[in-house]
């Protein structure tokens, strides 16, 4: 199917999902999950529905179409150079801050790699020109994230950038139980 696509013109690619109206799938919501590995360590993992976030920072102007097919058809090394320009305005836009208003720098970014974002890309093209009255819909991607406090962290605040749009935040602070080889632990609870 690749290989199809490949011969044919981007542009009438555009023009059949135009001209079929192929809906644009849901738009799944952004989440973030935040974990207190230890009191001065916070391990942040973001679910990002990662295809619309890089259509809000690189293309805003484009319809989704249009952007979906100029970027899944570029080369690797080009895709890159737009993912890393995109990567940066994302990460500079999530700030984190301690209770007294300390901003924590998070480092340690891991993005998905160029070939698993425009595989995703093309698969969505293929989908609506197989099935233009079909729903595609893609997991959100991960994208981890650290954070390093000088003291103890008992509370903070978190900013994420307007492209993200609303981002359903989970925190915790996980607790640890060793259990010996048949023995049952002791109570597991949950708070």
């Amino acid at each position: 199917m690749i290989r199809i696509l490949k011969n044919i013109c981007p542009a009438a690619i555009v023009m059949m999902l135009v001209a079929t109206q192929t809906p644009a799938h849901e738009i799944q919501e952004n989440r973030a999950l935040l974990v207190l590995r230890d009191d001065t360590h916070i391990a942040m993992t973001l679910f990002v529905a990662y295809i619309d976030a890089l259509h809000a920072v690189l293309a805003p102007q484009r319809s989704a179409s249009e952007f979906l097919v100029m970027y899944s058809a570029m080369n690797p090394e080009s895709l890159q150079k737009e993912l890393v320009r995109a990567q940066t305005r994302l990460q500079s836009g999530t700030k984190l801050y301690l209770a007294n208003g300390t901003q924590v720098q998070l480092s340690n970014w891991i993005w998905p790699d160029v070939r698993q974002v425009q595989a995703m890309m093309q698969q969505y093209i293929m989908q609506a020109v197989v099935d233009p009255t079909g729903h595609a819909h893609f997991e959100p991607l991960e994208v981890h994230a650290d954070a390093n406090a000088r003291e103890a962290i008992t509370a903070v605040n978190i900013q994420f950038p307007q492209e993200l749009r609303r981002v359903l935040v989970v925190s915790y602070r996980p607790s640890q139980v060793w259990v010996e080889p048949s023995l049952s632990s002791s109570a597991i609870k949950f708070r």
